[in-house]
C-alpha cells in the first residue's frame, strides 16, 4: 500500500497558526478554505486539528447537513461537540456538563442539542441563542483548554435556497460573536466548494468574518515531495520520466496524485515503476477516478453544460468557436451556448483567461469528457 503523506499548504498552515494564537490570546479569528471537490480541504482541516490539539485547544470536526433549517444545522453542531466531549472526556463529565446546560434559565433542554431538539418557551429563544448558550456553557467547563475550534466541512452541501442559506450562515456568525463577547475563546473555520459566492449572496461582512481562503493544485515542488516522501519508507522507486508524467498529467492535483502513486506502486514491476508500468496502468486509474468523482461531476452539467464542456476541453474556447461548433455539432442555439457559459462560470466549472478565452480548471476530467464523445 503506497503510504500516506501530507505535502504543501504551507501558506494555509501558516495562516491558520496565526489565527490559532490570535484566538487563544483573547482576539479570537476565523477562516474559510475554498477550493473543488478533492482538492485536499478534508485533509488540511485534518492537520488544522493536529495543529491546534498539539496547542491544547479542543477541537470539534462537523460535517456540515444538507438542510435548509437553521434548528437542524444548530443540532447538528451540538451533537458532534456532544459525541467528542464524550470521546476525551468521558461520560460522566458529559452527563454532568449535560445537567448544567438542562438549567441554564428560560431552557428545557435535553441538549444544547447534545443529540436532541431544543424546546423553548420564549419566542426570543432562538437557534443562534442555543449556539451562543452552549458554547459559552461548554467553554466555562473546559477552561483547562486553551480555546475551543470548531472544523466545520462540506459547507457548501447546505441548502440551495438563498434566503435560508443566508439565516443558517448569518446564525453561524453570529452565534460565533456572541459567544466570543461573552468571554469564550472559540474559532470557525469553515470549508467547501464555492463559498465566495454563498457568501457574497449571503451578507458581505461575512467574506471578512470568515477570511476566505482559496486551494487548489499543489507546487511542482511540493508535488514531487508529495510523491517521493512516501517512497523513502518502501523499497520501490519511480523512475525521472515517471514522475514528470504524473506531474504533467495531474496537473499537481493533490487527489489525482494519491491515485496515479496509489496505482503506479500497486503494479511495480520489480521494485521500479517504469514508463511500461505508468502507460499499461493509465487507463484502469482512468476509470477509478471515473467512478469514484467523475461522474457525479458530469451528471452536475446539463446535457447542454456537458457538450459545451467538451467544447472547451477540445480547444474550441474563443466564446465565437464555441457558438459555431456547438451549433454546427450539436444543434444548439447561441443563447443556450451563452447561458451554458454563465453557469459554468458562475459554478467555478470553468474559467475565463485574460485573452477571453474559456479553460477547464481540471484538465484530466476534460480528458475524460472528450472520451465521452
Amino acid at each position: 500500500m503506497y503510504p500516506p503523506y501530507f505535502a504543501g499548504r504551507e501558506r494555509e498552515i501558516n495562516i491558520f497558526r496565526n489565527k490559532l494564537q490570535q484566538t487563544i490570546s483573547g482576539t479570537p479569528m476565523h477562516m474559510s478554505v475554498m477550493g473543488d471537490w478533492a482538492s485536499g480541504k478534508t485533509s488540511l482541516l485534518k492537520k488544522f486539528k493536529e495543529i491546534a490539539e498539539n496547542e491544547n485547544c479542543f477541537v470539534y470536526r462537523i460535517i456540515t447537513p444538507n438542510t435548509d433549517s437553521t434548528a437542524v444545522f444548530v443540532n447538528t453542531i451540538s451533537k458532534s461537540i456532544a459525541n467528542e466531549i464524550k470521546l476525551k472526556k468521558g461520560l460522566s463529565f458529559f452527563k454532568a456538563l449535560k445537567s448544567k446546560l438542562t438549567k441554564v434559565t428560560g431552557f428545557q433542554v435535553t441538549a444544547f442539542g447534545f443529540g436532541a431538539s431544543l424546546q423553548i418557551k420564549d419566542k426570543d429563544l432562538t437557534p443562534q441563542v442555543d449556539l451562543r448558550v452552549g458554547l459559552k456553557t461548554i467553554g466555562d467547563e473546559l477552561r483547562e483548554y486553551k480555546a475551543m475550534i470548531l472544523l466545520i466541512d462540506d459547507f457548501d452541501t447546505i441548502t440551495e435556497n438563498k434566503m435560508k442559506r443566508k439565516q443558517i450562515m448569518l446564525t453561524l456568525r453570529n452565534g460565533l460573536m456572541e459567544a466570543i463577547d461573552d468571554g469564550t475563546k472559540v474559532m470557525g473555520v469553515v470549508a467547501g466548494a464555492q463559498l465566495f459566492e454563498q457568501f457574497e449572496v449571503a451578507h458581505g461582512p461575512l467574506i471578512r468574518f470568515f477570511e476566505p481562503y482559496e486551494i487548489g493544485s499543489l507546487e511542482k515542488e511540493e508535488a514531487k515531495k508529495a510523491i517521493l516522501v512516501p517512497l523513502e519508507e518502501t523499497k520501490v522507486k519511480f523512475t525521472n520520466d515517471v514522475i514528470e508524467k504524473i506531474l504533467d498529467v495531474t496537473d499537481c492535483h493533490p487527489y489525482y496524485l494519491q491515485e496515479f502513486c496509489y496505482h503506479l506502486f500497486e503494479n511495480t514491476l520489480d521494485s521500479r515503476v517504469d514508463l511500461r508500468v505508468f502507460e499499461s496502468s493509465y487507463d484502469t486509474i482512468l476509470h477509478d477516478l471515473a467512478m469514484k468523482i467523475w461522474r457525479q461531476k458530469v451528471y452536475a452539467l446539463s446535457d447542454v453544460g456537458l457538450k459545451v464542456f467538451f467544447l472547451i476541453s477540445a480547444s474550441y474556447n474563443t466564446p465565437k468557436r464555441i457558438i459555431r461548433k456547438g451549433e454546427g455539432l450539436f444543434q444548439l442555439k447561441e443563447g443556450t451556448i451563452k447561458s451554458s457559459i454563465s453557469r459554468m462560470l458562475s459554478r467555478g466549472q470553468i474559467q475565463k483567461t485574460t485573452r477571453g478565452t474559456y479553460t477547464t480548471k481540471d484538465k484530466l476530467f476534460g480528458e475524460y469528457v472528450k472520451q465521452l464523445f
